[in-house]
């Protein structure tokens, strides 16, 4: 792991040399930071996370770390994710892609507003198959979980931007194995989009995508309240035309009816939401709730994007999980 300075310095953390052995000093370093925290905390316990590097200003080190994190795994463009320390959300967004060229503008800016950049193996926020949200009762496992499917993104849930096309209700009970495929009857779905809500939601996310095009980091300016019918119109139309020019037809595919997720993959997330909850339920922290986030990228490869407890939780708890 390198690691060098604090949060108002320079910080580089390479997320892939994080181990359970290292993660208390890295931990130290991002106080505040959950999104990096939780991110570090599942890359040093196995759970299935995208590798990249967190920033917290600009270096010749940071530099050399992103061309060797893109020449290792022979890509050129980079996941953007923000984060400021001390706040659960900022108006600013990440969630898009950048060319790694791009990387020390976007890093430098990030830093004069205080907050914290991480850079992550780039996946199409576009080309996600289904993603998912879920809370956890710590104390009687019930959890409740929401998904979005073919195109959408968590983002999409977990800033209110779309309503989630499922719902579903269970509990862990006390469950202990470590490996679990749910059957239709330990698994309630309270709730499945009627067609005509799938199709408007699918009118918001595409108008959300033309916003992103234009301004990746504040597209609430444009589609906020106030922007015309006609102009929100554009803005959808032109997000059809760069999905479908670069190739990312995903949502284009399902415009007009939802697709349910299958039942494996819902399984496969709730696995790591059980493995979660069962650290937690071990521990001696007290948290009442718990949400875990994740998505499955185009090929199916579940990715879990971060975890929060409700409240105000200092993330050096992360350190007695």
């Amino acid at each position: 792991m390198t690691r060098t300075g604090s949060l108002r310095d320079t910080v580089l953390i390479e997320t892939a040399s994080v181990t359970r052995k290292n993660l208390r000093s890295a931990l130290a370093v991002l106080h505040g930071c959950w999104k990096s925290s939780s991110l570090l905390w599942m890359q040093a316990h196995a759970f299935p996370v995208l590798c990249g590097l967190i920033l917290g200003g600009w270096s010749r080190k940071s530099e050399e770390a992103v061309i060797r994190f893109c020449r290792e795994r022979n890509v050129s463009d980079l996941l953007v994710r923000i984060e400021k320390p001390g706040q659960r959300w900022a108006t600013r967004r990440g969630g898009y892609t950048i060319a790694s060229e791009s990387a020390r503008s976007l890093v430098e800016n990030l830093a004069s507003e205080g907050m914290v950049t991480i850079l992550l193996e780039p996946a199409s926020p576009y080309m996600d198959l289904f993603s998912l949200t879920s809370v956890c009762d710590v104390d009687t496992g019930k959890v409740d979980v929401e998904v979005v499917g073919p195109g959408f993104d968590a983002s999409d849930i977990l800033r209110g931007d779309i309503n989630p096309h499922e719902r579903f209700e269970l509990s862990f009970d006390d469950r202990t194995a470590q490996s679990w495929l749910p059957t239709n009857s330990e698994i309630r779905r309270s709730y499945a989009v009627e067609d005509e809500s799938y199709r408007a939601s699918v009118q918001r996310r595409l108008v959300k995508i033309g916003a992103r095009l234009r301004n990746p980091s504040y597209p609430d300016e444009l589609m906020g309240v106030g922007a015309s019918s006609s102009f929100l119109k554009a803005l959808a139309e032109e997000a059809i035309q760069h999905l479908r020019k670069s190739g990312q037809t995903t949502l284009v595919d399902h415009i007009d009816e939802y697709e349910p997720i299958p039942t494996v993959l819902l399984g496969t997330f709730l696995n790591e939401l059980l493995r979660l909850f069962q650290v937690i339920k071990a521990s001696e922290v007290r948290w009442q709730t718990f949400s875990l986030a994740g998505s499955f990228l185009s090929q199916g490869r579940l990715v879990i994007w971060d975890f929060f407890p409700a409240g105000d939780q200092d993330t050096r708890v992360l350190c007695e999980l």
